[in-house]
């Protein structure tokens, strides 16, 4: 072997035994422990009361071979133009659950966020944080999304969001061609999810961002050279947006449910973030320390500024968009935090009066074997928790206890033994279920999670009856209703029970129904059943009992 081919040897095998020192040092083992933690909150049972219409949705696309031109699943709007903005997702939930159930879902999904909290790791890595900072700022980050992480099609756009951000700013620090991979990634967003506009708005907001910054000579300038590829790409992801089975008009999707008011105002996901919540406040913290951390260090960039801002106005405004900040604002968060941490302990010693040069010890390294094993069994270790945190939310069926007691399951399985469909006035979160459920055999619902499909006035007329406004017995008799199907222990529900002209048919845990007493004896529905003991429905039962008795 000549000695430049030996010298090769050398420096690959120098080079490979400097990676692994890094990866088995602690700072290493921390990060590689921070990987799997993010993992356990992203990793949930279905909490999105959305996500059954989805699923039935997908089911009939593939059965239709093509978009559903109107809804379904309601006995009000069916003249309603219906843009399924989030088609071919359904589809994959209708496929991913024929073949595994809900458990592939769960699985999936959960996948997904991690992938997108990984994204964001590495955007924050090209600006070389401490690994010690880089883990801290993360994990903050995963809690402070906690309100809003779950098996949900939302996560998909964060996701995306925080690829978008990574390979353009990837391209601003470095250079290459590797932005362009956006251009495929914008044709699956757009019609996989509508919010796809973020992305274009990241981009677009990063663009203007730079050239005013330069203008106002703010710190680490982004080379103009690399600007002009940035609009080339924005304008490209843009067309191709538009290969869309909804067609061009799918731009316009995500800013008309952005403009309506009624979505803003009466949707729960749509609200500002409570900080009465304890599940909010690390979000709040992450939001009040990074503030502070920008006023210390007094040097960010433009681009920095104008995501940041962005993203706290959307997130402060609708809960939903914590994960927006999330994507966008923890990369500078990091940033931030390794610039402070400096001076922050050099203040600390010479509040100590201790000088700088002590505590500088060189570090003797265990044996590699020792550093090896210790690394197989941390990562074994969490890796076994996470099995064992993922395999229960995998084996929830749908008619689970878990969901028993969120969705209307027994009161579906009631409803569904009536002779012929019905016409149900539901609870507007319930909805979703109750058209997975039911909308086989034909029953109808009220209202369903699609807002923009409903319409605003639809929404507010439907949340005249929810407050028990004087109109509220017309509005639900006008429309043909033949069966109110809702909450116990709600306004509506306390109101039916006194009234004269509705009779009570049906009670379990979760909700109860009425039905117009005229049409009692014309309607034949199915007998109260005697859930079995054991039985989801009699443990659904027994749950809510104890419940009630706790509360009193």
């Amino acid at each position: 072997m000549s000695s430049v081919a030996a010298e090769a040897v050398h420096e690959r095998r120098s080079g490979f035994r400097e990676r692994l020192d890094s990866l088995t040092a602690p700072s290493g083992l921390f990060i590689a422990a921070v990987l799997v933690i993010m993992a356990l909150p992203v990793t949930r049972t279905i909490q999105d009361p959305d996500f059954w219409w989805h699923l039935r949705a997908g089911q009939l696309i593939i059965q239709h071979g093509g978009l559903l031109g109107n809804d379904p699943f309601t006995y009000t709007v069916v003249n309603h133009h219906w843009t399924m903005h989030e088609w071919l997702n359904e589809v994959f939930f209708a496929v991913e659950y024929a073949i595994g159930g809900l458990g592939l879902i769960v699985l999936i999904l959960s996948a997904v966020t991690w992938l997108g909290l990984l994204a964001v790791m590495q955007k924050a890595r090209l600006r070389h944080p401490g690994r010690g900072v880089l883990g801290l700022g993360m994990l903050i980050a995963v809690i402070a999304g906690f309100p809003i992480w779950g098996p949900r099609v939302q996560m998909i756009t964060f996701a995306f969001s925080a690829l978008t951000l990574l390979l353009v700013e990837r391209h601003l620090v470095k250079g290459g061609k590797a932005m362009w991979l956006l251009v495929p990634l914008f044709v699956l967003w757009s019609n996989l999810h509508g919010e796809f506009v973020i992305g274009l708005g990241f981009m677009a907001l990063i663009l203007i961002a730079e050239l005013v910054g330069q203008r106002l000579h703010m710190p680490d300038p982004a080379p103009r050279s690399r600007l002009l590829p940035v609009l080339y790409v924005l304008l490209a992801c843009t067309a191709v947006s538009m290969i869309n089975l909804n067609g061009p008009t799918i731009l316009f999707y995500a800013a008309g449910t952005q403009a309506s008011g009624a979505q803003q105002s009466l949707i729960e996901e749509w609200f500002s973030p409570s900080f009465h919540d304890w599940e909010v406040l690390v979000y709040g913290a992450m939001l009040l320390s990074l503030a502070m951390l920008i006023v210390f260090n007094r040097r960010i960039r433009a681009r920095d500024v104008a995501l940041v801002l962005v993203t706290t106005v959307l997130s402060l405004q609708s809960a939903r968009h914590i994960e927006l900040f999330v994507a966008a604002s923890t990369p500078v968060y990091i940033d931030q935090l390794a610039m402070a941490t400096p001076r922050m302990r050099a203040a600390w010693r010479r509040l100590r009066r201790v000088p700088s040069s002590a505590g500088a010890r060189a570090r003797v390294q265990p044996p590699l074997l020792f550093r090896l094993t210790a690394c197989a069994l941390l990562l074994a270790g969490l890796g076994g928790v996470y099995i064992a945190w993922l395999v229960p939310k995998m084996q929830l069926q749908p008619y689970s206890l878990a969901y028993a007691q969120e969705f209307p399951v027994c009161a579906a399985q009631w409803l569904s033994a009536a002779p012929e469909p019905l016409k149900i006035f539901n609870q507007y979160g319930e909805g979703g279920y109750l058209a997975y459920a039911l909308s086989a055999r034909g029953d109808k619902v009220f209202i369903f999670g699609d807002a923009a499909l409903m319409g605003d006035q639809m929404l507010e007329t439907y949340a005249g009856v929810e407050t028990v406004t004087p109109s509220w017995d017309s509005t639900i008799r006008r429309f043909g209703t033949d069966i109110v199907l809702y909450d116990v222990k709600t306004p509506l529900a306390d109101v039916m029970e006194h009234a004269a002209d509705w009779t009570k048919v049906y009670q379990d845990g979760l909700s109860v129904a009425f039905v117009p007493t005229e049409k009692l004896s014309t309607l034949r529905l199915p007998a109260v059943p005697d859930w079995a003991p054991g039985s989801v429905c009699a443990q659904q039962a027994k749950a809510a009992a104890n419940a009630g008795a706790q509360n009193q």
